[in-house]
């Protein structure tokens, strides 16, 4: 691949324009952001790049100079000026320097620049080939570093092909390095989504070499994304500090940088050191765990060490039944004071394995505050639909999801007050269920025949009947065929059949149930 240098003052400008296109699809790889000349100058006596973008104003060694520095020194590398449409004198001035071509900050597209891209790739291929020297560069690597990097973590491969990925990546045994696996998230994802794919390229890229500039001052570092909003950074030393003594400052810089340019932040965990290469996936595992645990800091928090332990979170009945009579009184006042201690307690249960487990928690308080219950074992997202929980799923801390369940309830208060009376629908379904004992009415076509939604349905029918739609329903049918099977010789079978159940075993136990008798004691009474 060619390597590219980016040269300019100003952050904004490095990772635009590092960002706007994918570099390697183009066989390019951007090996180095600098601010300065001076910068530029110490890391070409390092590595020389084929290429270099370099602005013209840069305080200390400006752009007419670096391109004067790289015609003596390095002829081979090709100069691209970035300028702006006031600067075409030092433009003409940098061209008979050396430069190769120039753009306009304020104008490109990413097909001009891929287009020029193409035409220095040409020409330094043709330089090569006149100087015997083939065009070994030219070749794109035969992997992805970053995807190489995200398989090894993620396990995306076959058993024991962790060596071989270690190998391709460059982490080659050395029994005196060590390795320290970071997981970012990008905070607010739901709020940050971008709308195209274009949008969603540039910001991907665009953050992930704002977080690299962030991080060129720290032991030597890898970086891929992991997820639409992951990021992994792998850090080796051999000596030194250990990279967790450079964070939460340089998490605070990075996102103040972050806030500015692109509007977000990061949380970020890290995972115990790993002494040997093999334990880096198991490092980046914990490192996930510990970044979770934005879960209950809240955004832009640095995690490192071990988790809290303790008792599994389970949601009480009691409470979920002293919310739902606040909620029927309309009391909102104390439906929220009940929410505030209930989620303060929530906040003692600090560990990853508690995260799904209080968030199961508050969807199966909404559905009992809806006048359902779910069954032991039941698959609570089956309900997501009917009781529109997908804001308490995708919560990202404690406090929004806290927020989404106060916004429900309240939305539910306000719905009752503005009915106060019973509703007239209710009422008449009420006499349409006693006369159609029957019939099997699903909760969806129960709720149509009230012309209401089933989450509200669901409320004002526990409100008006006092149970919920399956209990009550059932109810009727159980007391039906108590008359029927106490006062006639019906036989079982169509008693149930009476009623609308054709399944006598179910009808047996839905019985017993409601009367803690069998059928054949009612023959007895």
């Amino acid at each position: 691949m060619l390597k590219v240098m980016i040269v300019d003052d100003e952050i904004i400008v490095r990772v635009g324009f590092q960002s706007c296109i994918n570099w390697e699809a183009h066989g390019c790889q951007v090996v180095s952001t600098c601010e300065s000349g001076g910068d530029a100058v110490e890391y070409m006596n390092r590595d020389v790049p084929d290429i270099v973008f370099t602005d013209i104003m840069m305080p200390g060694m400006d752009g007419i100079q670096l391109v004067k520095y790289i015609s003596e020194n390095h002829p081979d590398t090709k100069v691209v000026v970035l300028s702006c449409v006031d600067e075409i004198d030092y433009v003409k001035k940098a061209i008979k320097l050396g430069a190769e071509d120039y753009i306009l900050k304020l104008s490109f597209t990413q097909d001009t620049l891929v287009e020029l891209i193409t035409r220095l790739k040409s020409l330094i291929e043709e330089e090569r080939q006149k100087a015997g020297r083939g065009s070994p560069d030219m070749k794109v690597q035969s992997f992805n570093r970053e995807e190489d990097l995200k398989t090894l973590l993620l396990g995306n491969h076959g058993p024991g092909d962790n060596e071989m990925l270690l190998d391709r990546l460059g982490y080659t045994y050395n029994p005196f390095e060590s390795y320290r696996a970071g997981c970012f998230l990008v905070d607010n994802e739901r709020m940050n989504r971008p709308v195209s794919g274009a949008d969603s390229h540039i910001r991907k890229y665009g953050l992930l070499n704002i977080v690299r500039e962030y991080l060129e001052s720290l032991p030597k570092s890898d970086l891929a994304f992991t997820g639409e909003n992951e990021i992994v950074v792998l850090f080796r030393r051999e000596g030194g500090k250990s990279p967790d003594c450079f964070f939460p400052d340089t998490l605070d810089l990075l996102n103040h940088a972050l806030k500015t340019h692109l509007n977000l932040t990061l949380s970020m965990g890290m995972g115990q050191e790993c002494s040997s290469r093999m334990d880096i996936p198991a490092g980046f595992a914990q490192a996930r765990r510990m970044a979770a645990l934005r879960f209950f800091d809240g955004p832009a928090a640095f995690h490192c060490g071990k988790e809290d332990g303790g008792r599994p979170f389970i949601a009480k009945r009691s409470v979920q039944r002293s919310m739902q009579e606040a909620i029927f009184r309309q009391d909102a006042g104390e439906a929220f004071r009940l929410i505030d201690g209930w989620f303060e307690e929530m906040a003692g249960f600090r560990s990853y394995d508690q995260i799904q487990a209080i968030r199961r928690g508050v969807v199966e308080t909404w559905v009992f505050i809806s006048g359902y219950s779910i069954p032991e074992g039941a698959d609570v997202p089956e309900y997501d639909e009917i009781y529109s929980t997908g804001d308490f799923w995708g919560a990202e801390t404690l406090t929004e999801l806290k927020g989404c369940f106060k916004d429900a309830v309240r939305s539910v208060v306000d719905y009752l007050m503005a009915n106060k009376n019973a509703n007239p629908e209710i009422t008449r379904f009420l006499q349409y269920l006693e006369d159609h004992v029957d019939e099997n009415i699903s909760l969806e076509e129960a709720a149509g025949w009230c012309a209401l939604g089933k989450s509200q349905f669901c409320i004002l029918f526990k409100k008006a009947a006092g149970d919920t739609f399956v209990n009550y329903f059932n109810g009727l049918k159980m007391k039906k065929a108590f008359a029927l099977l106490g006062s006639s010789n019906i036989q079982v079978q169509e008693a149930a059949s009476r009623i609308g159940i054709h399944d006598i075993s179910y009808f047996s136990r839905l019985f017993k149930k409601y009367y803690n008798m069998s059928l054949s004691d009612v023959r007895k009474l």
